[in-house]
């Protein structure tokens, strides 16, 4: 069973989400993209769980504006691919900071362990949009650039919640 936070949707049960599920069940299959669960994202969300927010939520939005929602599920699942805990990271010299730099490094993982679209390249390699210099190219890249930001603002929010009025012992 997965689930995007902040929604009340289980993803293997909900109807309009068993389309989302067939997209995805692939990726979610494999050894590289569950590893994304060994390293946390942001504050207490894994980066596995991160992209599932991000994918989610760029199908959902994607499907509704009449876009490719397919490539949308599928560039989310794997924008974050840079398996690493970018806060433990130290850069080389000469190299961009993690916001920066991390899109081309799970481009080059995605591109190394599944086949992608040009839409799935452009989505996962701009998805930082303005840090990454080239504008994007299709419209699902700009979905995909905006549901990266709102879910990190979930997540936080989710995390604040926990920390800070949650009295569950």
């Amino acid at each position: 069973m997965i689930k995007a936070l902040g929604s009340k949707v289980i993803i293997d049960y909900d109807k309009d989400a068993i389309e989302y599920f067939s997209y995805i069940k692939d990726l979610l299959d494999t050894d590289i993209v569950t590893k994304m669960n060994n390293f946390r994202h942001h504050y207490s969300t894994t980066c596995l769980q991160h992209c599932i927010n991000v994918s989610y939520y760029s199908y959902k939005i994607c499907k509704k504006l009449h876009l490719d929602c397919r490539s949308a599920a599928r560039a989310g699942i794997l924008h974050d691919l840079f398996l690493y805990d970018w806060r433990e990271r130290h850069r080389q010299k000469g190299e961009l900071p993690h916001g920066f730099n991390h899109p081309k490094i799970a481009l080059k993982n995605a591109k190394e362990n599944f086949e992608l679209n040009k839409r799935e390249e452009d989505m996962i390699l701009k998805h930082m949009w303005p840090l990454t210099p080239a504008l994007p190219r299709y419209k699902e890249t700009f979905v995909i650039m905006l549901v990266d930001k709102y879910a990190a603002i979930l997540e936080l929010s989710m995390y604040l919640y926990k920390k800070y009025f949650s009295y569950a012992k």
